[in-house]
């Protein structure tokens, strides 16, 4: 019977010095997790983060000497000038440790208890951060269906980030492969017997992901690098086991990396915390992901007035205005799209630019206010009015004028990448 591979007790410097480091790096990188989780952790994270908001601009202007403020805080990019700032004070501070680690302890022999906790801590990180964006993908609330304003944009004026979103959010069933593969991977870390399975899992679906993010321009490079970087470290334990299976064509004992015997009472106590926390992660994200996707899903409800429309006649101040390309003032196309709880009005002018705003249609009062987001103490109300199901009358003070609209409601399944659908025989291929 082949006996388990125990730990090895003696490192050598290379492995001591290393292990030094990443201990550090990662601790603060996952940092506030797994306390942002307890009750009460609230008050404590904000002053973590009130201190990064504060020392990562002043070593910004003070020890980098930027030519600009840093003045963008985390947001939906994960690639601002803060969190690289950010991420250079987690590589000094984790150098810095690990000097003065190696100068106060250089005689002991292995770090096998620190390893096992730390492994533990960067597979429950991993896993609940793969909870989040596979049941995202599995719900379709992070790639949502192209909504009217992307069939609508030229295709190219879309940027990366945009033709990825468009590629993920067409197939429901894409989402699907990626979003159980996140989460498949990210379950097996949780249970010791199948780590390896699990990281060599997400070794491809997280390798994927940061070569999309890169490839297409998406913020999220340093933290999907970071995710990466983890599962290899986790699976680095497993390291020579895996050569012999996959390389050598060895027989591969099991790995022991239990730091201290444990009796009956606390392997149940422990069984049973485990099992909770685990059921409270699933419950979470499917409770979230269903409340979410009534709310932004492919079948929300979508917003009164919802459609595409051509403009067929325009007026300002009184005056109709023909149709010209080069008229920045006449509207071409108006799309209504967007949620029932988030509406969202697009303005196509005839030369093809475009203008957003926040919408709010009032169907008792057939009123409704535009503004956009970003200014909104200057809103426009319109009335409106439907003669019949396809058309569609605007008419108000727009900004500063008092204009007349005229919109003819159009098929949206007229785009080709809505009426497709799937096809098990062709004949000749469709590529347009």
């Amino acid at each position: 019977m082949t006996q388990p591979l125990v730990y090895p007790l003696q490192w050598n410097t290379a492995q001591k010095l290393a292990f030094r480091f990443f201990f550090v790096y990662f601790i603060l990188y996952v940092f506030p997790f797994p306390f942002e989780h307890l009750p009460g952790s609230n008050v404590l994270i904000e002053y973590y983060n009130n201190a990064w908001n504060a020392l990562v601009p002043w070593i910004g202007r003070t020890v980098l000497q930027l030519p600009y403020e840093i003045t963008v805080f985390p947001n939906g990019s994960g690639d601002t000038t803060f969190n690289y700032v950010q991420l250079l004070c987690f590589g000094v501070v984790s150098f810095t440790a690990l000097l003065i680690w190696s100068a106060l302890d250089h005689h002991r022999p292995n770090y096998n208890t620190l390893l096992y906790w730390l492994v533990v801590v960067l597979r429950y990180y991993l896993a609940f951060t793969m909870f989040t964006y596979g049941f995202a993908k599995v719900f379709k609330t992070q790639f949502p269906a192209p909504n009217l304003n992307r069939l609508m944009q030229p295709y190219g004026q879309s940027s990366p980030m945009g033709l990825a979103w468009t590629f993920m959010g067409y197939s429901t069933a894409y989402n699907w492969f990626t979003g159980l593969g996140e989460i498949i991977g990210g379950g097996l870390l949780l249970f010791r017997r199948t780590t390896a399975f699990g990281a060599v899992i997400l070794v491809a679906v997280i390798g994927n992901i940061v070569a999309i993010n890169f490839c297409f321009d998406i913020p999220v490079k340093l933290y999907s690098s970071n995710l990466l970087l983890m599962t290899l470290f986790v699976l680095s334990a497993e390291g020579k086991r895996l050569i012999h299976v996959l390389l050598l064509n060895r027989p591969a004992p099991a790995l022991d990396l239990t730091p201290f015997r444990t009796t009956r009472r606390w392997r149940i106590g422990r069984l049973v915390i485990k099992t909770v926390i685990i059921g409270l992660a699933l419950y979470s994200h499917i409770f979230d992901g269903l409340a979410t996707t009534k709310e932004y899903g492919d079948s929300a409800p979508k917003p009164p007035l919802y459609g595409l429309y051509h403009v067929e006649s325009f007026a300002v101040n009184g005056d109709t205005l023909r149709p010209m390309m080069t008229d920045t003032t006449r509207w071409r196309q108006v799309v209504v799209a967007g949620y029932r709880k988030y509406p969202s009005l697009t303005i196509r002018l005839m030369n093809d630019s475009l203008r957003r705003f926040a919408f709010e249609p009032d169907t008792v009062k057939l009123k409704a206010v535009l503004y956009t987001r970003f200014d909104t103490a200057h809103k426009y109300r319109l009335s409106y009015q439907r003669p019949d199901t396809n058309t569609l009358i605007l008419k108000g003070m727009f900004r500063k004028d008092s204009i007349y609209a005229r919109l003819k409601k159009q098929n949206i399944e007229q785009f080709l990448l809505v009426n497709r659908g799937f096809h098990w025989i062709n004949e000749y291929p469709l590529n347009r």
